[in-house]
């Protein structure tokens, strides 16, 4: 654990003040991702809630944004609205527990996680659901035209689910409103922008990890999904080592005949 910045005798702290403080601490993970703890982790913990999700992340998207800072503090707690949100050395009350904060000075991205008692899955989904906002803020207007083809064909057919539960909420929203897919409207884009993240998110975290998508009417098929996946691995394709599917087995050798006697 490194040297927590400043004093912990007081209960919270601006994300603004924390980050400036803990800015001179950082461990750098990879060549654009950097990282501090303000909680005790071991050596195996460092690796499986910085180093290993963080390494995950493609350098083709990397490459489109600022320097991140992941901070990993014990918990968040909501500010008011408009406001800054906190670090929190204990526990907030329910409603104002936040797993997540993003605190954008331009030039580096610091992004802030409350890993208290929270599982290393959970950890791992909250920070590719970050990196997933601002790489989908990143693309090109024919990137998104691309993927936005995709969507209206799947509109066109009928498709129920969807990656998540942001963009399946936009989508029956949509699906009660407007009943022509191709045409462009302010609800149309904003469920097309959720949708690239909903779905750069399920990316990032199979890059990272092995992860089951239980086949059920929230989520969207897997023919769809598969498109969607290896559009996202043209515009950010995966670093060295890491597949966007898992390799097929290879084929079992055909059975030996036996000697005749």
């Amino acid at each position: 654990m490194a040297d927590t910045p400043e004093s912990t005798s007081i209960t919270r702290i601006a994300v603004e003040a924390f980050a400036g403080q803990c800015r001179r601490h950082l461990t750098p993970i990879t060549g654009a991702i950097s990282g501090f703890e303000a909680v005790s982790l071991d050596s195996e913990q460092q690796r499986q809630f910085l180093r290993e999700p963080a390494e995950a992340i493609p350098q083709s998207l990397l490459a489109r944004l600022p320097p991140l800072r992941i901070i990993l503090v014990p918990y968040l707690e909501k500010g008011q609205e408009g406001g800054t949100d906190f670090v929190a050395f204990e526990k907030p009350p329910a409603q104002g527990l936040l797993s997540s904060s993003t605190f954008d000075v331009h030039d580096e991205i610091f992004l802030f996680f409350g890993i208290e008692q929270q599982d290393v899955a959970d950890c791992h989904y909250w920070l590719f659901q970050a990196t997933a906002g601002l790489g989908s803020k990143a693309l090109g207007e024919d990137e998104v035209s691309a993927f936005s083809t995709l969507v209206f064909d799947e509109l066109s057919r009928g498709t129920r689910g969807e990656a998540d539960e942001l963009s399946l909420q936009l989508k029956l929203k949509l699906q009660r409103r407007q009943h022509m897919p191709g045409r462009t409207t302010k609800l149309m884009r904003e469920y097309i922008l959720q949708a690239i993240q909903d779905t750069l998110t399920l990316y990032l975290h199979g890059l990272c990890c092995d992860i089951d998508v239980d086949p059920n009417p929230r989520q969207l098929g897997t023919p769809y999904l598969r498109r969607r996946l290896e559009l996202l691995s043209e515009i950010y394709p995966p670093n060295p080592g890491y597949l966007v599917f898992p390799a097929a087995p290879p084929p079992e050798p055909p059975p030996q005949e036996s000697a005749e006697p």
